[in-house]
């Protein structure tokens, strides 16, 4: 079962800038053009011809006021920053550009010749000739759209990471809490003084490993995303030390495709998901608890599972703590992007199945 997320489609786009703020900004730039040309003919010694200036000023800039979220509209939908279409999209805004700019001019030149205020009168084949001289304006106003676009980019990433880092402190202080509970750890060290009187190494080689896992799980404070080959030795540390106090009653076998291991995915994603395999899924039940961990690549996806053959249960709709905590962490990070898959019966244990976008480490990073 997927779980149900909310699409982007479905979601209202906001536009790049508000209708009102564009407005403001025409209206202020068609004042600051009246001053100039008043300064100028001032300066000059010639009079100034209000009606035309006053009149074509605000008229410039309401025509480019109405123009200027067609204009945001055609960055967002042809975007230049996308390299696979860049050369299609390019070809677009230039032929967008000369036909915007000539409704403009034919728009501009017809009203102002209607109210008297166009020196020779219409002509439509002067505004033809001369509509390439405006046709900068589109692309100033398109360079404008990819600014404010970089800059809600880089804002979303910035709120972005600090849910990301506020989940993992989360993350990890919920791992902290089901790994130093005193069942836990005092079995481990009960465990380890009791091999002492056996098996001298495999009580030092559980010690090791219990103080290695501790230590990762401290040191992974600062980091948000790991490597697959990194969250899977954190996996096998915590694996082992179980299989140390248990020889006989846990077999686990790995089934990782080459290649994934390079793979990027949140840290302490994998962990927490196995061990609540161990501790609910396998350790009431009697004899070998089976558990599975196998990750592959498909196209370009990361499909990671974890099964176990434990009790199961009825209901592949119940998320429990650690389950909810996954899922929110991966809405964060990768928005719609991702899918959480469950399948359990009672007595055919349970299956979880994630798959996320494939980025392998030190390739480009995914977009925002």
């Amino acid at each position: 079962m997927h779980t149900p997320h909310p699409t982007a489609t479905s979601m209202p786009r906001r536009p790049l800038v508000p209708g009102p703020v564009i407005a403001l900004a025409w209206l202020l730039f068609s004042g600051f053009m009246v001053l100039l040309v008043f300064a100028q003919n001032l300066s000059a010694g010639t009079p100034t011809h209000w009606g035309e200036t006053l009149g074509g000023r605000l008229l410039h800039g309401m025509l480019w006021g109405l123009l200027t979220p067609v204009v945001f509209a055609l960055a967002t939908r042809f975007d230049l920053t996308e390299h696979r279409r860049r050369l299609a999209n390019l070809l677009v805004h230039a032929a967008a550009s000369y036909g915007l700019t000539l409704v403009y001019r034919l728009a501009y030149a017809g009203l102002m010749a209607l109210f008297g205020a166009l020196p020779g009168g219409f002509s439509l084949g002067t505004v033809i000739v001369n509509a390439n001289t405006w046709v900068p304006i589109y692309w100033m106003l398109l360079c404008m759209a990819y600014a404010v676009q970089y800059r809600e980019r880089f804002r979303q990433g910035q709120v972005q990471a600090a849910q990301l880092e506020t989940q993992l402190v989360q993350a990890q202080l919920q791992a902290l809490k089901m790994q130093l509970q005193p069942h836990f750890l005092f079995n481990s060290l009960n465990a380890a003084s009791a091999l002492m009187g056996t098996d001298v190494k495999a009580a030092r080689r559980m010690l090791a490993q219990l103080s290695q896992f501790l230590r990762l799980v401290l040191e992974g404070s600062d980091t948000q995303e790991v490597t697959l080959a990194q969250e899977l030795h954190l996996t096998r540390l915590y694996l082992e030390i179980e299989q140390t106090r248990f020889p006989d009653r846990l077999a686990v076998a790995y089934h990782i495709a080459p290649g994934t291991e390079a793979a990027i995915l949140p840290g302490l994603l994998l962990q927490p998901v196995v061990e609540n395999a161990v501790r609910h899924g396998l350790a009431p039940q009697a004899g070998v608890g089976q558990l599975a961990i196998s990750a592959r690549q498909q196209a370009d996806r990361l499909i990671v599972q974890v099964q176990d053959n434990g009790r199961g249960t009825t209901d592949t709709a119940v998320r429990g703590i650690g389950l909810r905590n996954l899922e929110s962490r991966l809405a964060t990070r990768y928005g719609t992007d991702y899918a959480v898959h469950v399948e359990t019966a009672p007595g055919q244990g349970y299956c979880l199945q994630v798959s996320l976008p494939f980025q392998a480490a030190g390739s480009a990073p995914l977009a925002a």
